[in-house]
């Protein structure tokens, strides 16, 4: 019995001294301060482990908002968020990071991704029901886009960003049908990027905007001579550029459009036997128009109508 006592008191002793020699040493969890939460970001960052780069930039602006790593951790957090797909958060925190930061290290990093926020609202990404990452992703970032063009374009006027920006403005006008602006943007792309690589598109962009602007308002026969006008100026500057003929083909396309308009007048004319005003509609379709198809159908009208007016007259 004794000897029993003697074991069980050699075991405790021996289990108090190895608890004294873990209390001893430091938990191997890291402290609750700001270098912590940034060495993590850095660390996930390094590993793509998104979900543990916002993790910790979380807790990291929350406990420690006025803290020298928060400003530089609100880059690493927009591009997690790009990573996962949450644009608009993305946005805000690349937003945050040229705010907050006197002289950004990643400035071109984040302009180039915010460029890419907005093309991806452009091309019809959503943002988050009021602003909250839980909330589903439905209301339109359209509005978005365009204010992240104007950012772009007003903090680097002769930046290749900015051309792009430009152009990318120039389409998401012609989308929301604020065609003015449309073409005013792809003016402002030609005159301060003459020899930009967007530039031919930015011509081809005002002869599409003017094509639309017939389709949905007023057609002005008179937009067909600023068609005309851009075209010449396409030719001068690019005068081996390839797609000068889709702009040729575009102009085509728009005198078919007036055309058919005019000629359908002349049609109507002939057949309530009204040959005289048939004679000026089919007449007008082959001096304004000699290239269209409708010149030609007008043509084989006209000398039916004629041949109609002159036994009008016999009798």
């Amino acid at each position: 019995m004794k000897r029993f006592v003697s074991i069980i008191l050699f075991l405790a002793t021996i289990f108090s001294s190895q608890l004294a020699h873990v209390k001893q040493v430091p938990p191997p969890l890291f402290t609750n301060n700001a270098q912590n939460f940034y060495s993590n970001i850095l660390k996930a960052y390094k590993k793509e482990n998104w979900r543990e780069v916002l993790f910790n930039a979380k807790h990291l602006f929350e406990k420690f908002p006025d803290s020298p790593f928060a400003a530089e951790a609100s880059y690493y957090q927009g591009v997690a968020f790009y990573a996962v797909h949450d644009y608009d958060f993305a946005n805000k925190a690349f937003s945050l990071y040229l705010k907050n930061e006197t002289t950004p290290k990643f400035f071109d990093e984040a302009i180039q991704f915010k460029y890419q926020i907005a093309v991806k609202f452009q091309n019809g990404h959503k943002r988050h029901l009021m602003g909250t990452v839980k909330l589903p992703k439905w209301l339109p970032a359209k509005e978005e886009a365009l204010d992240i063009y104007n950012e772009i374009i007003a903090t680097l006027p002769r930046h290749d960003l900015t051309a792009r920006s430009l152009y990318q403005k120039g389409e998401l006008l012609t989308m929301l049908q604020d065609y003015k602006a449309s073409i005013d943007c792809f003016n402002t792309l030609i005159r301060r990027f003459p020899k930009h690589e967007k530039t031919p598109e930015a011509y081809l962009g005002i002869a599409d905007v003017y094509f639309k602007q017939c389709q949905t308002e007023f057609p002005d026969p008179d937009i067909l001579e600023l068609v005309k006008v851009n075209l010449e100026k396409f030719k001068q500057n690019f005068p081996s550029e390839p797609r000068i003929q889709l702009a040729e083909k575009n102009l085509l396309k728009m005198q078919e459009y007036f055309a058919k308009d005019v000629y359908k007048m002349g049609n109507f004319y002939e057949r309530t036997k009204k040959f005289g005003a048939a004679e000026i509609y089919f007449s007008a379709v082959i001096d304004k128009y000699p290239e269209t198809k409708y010149a030609e159908k007008a043509g084989k009208h006209l000398i039916s109508v004629r041949k109609k007016i002159e036994k009008t007259k016999k009798k």
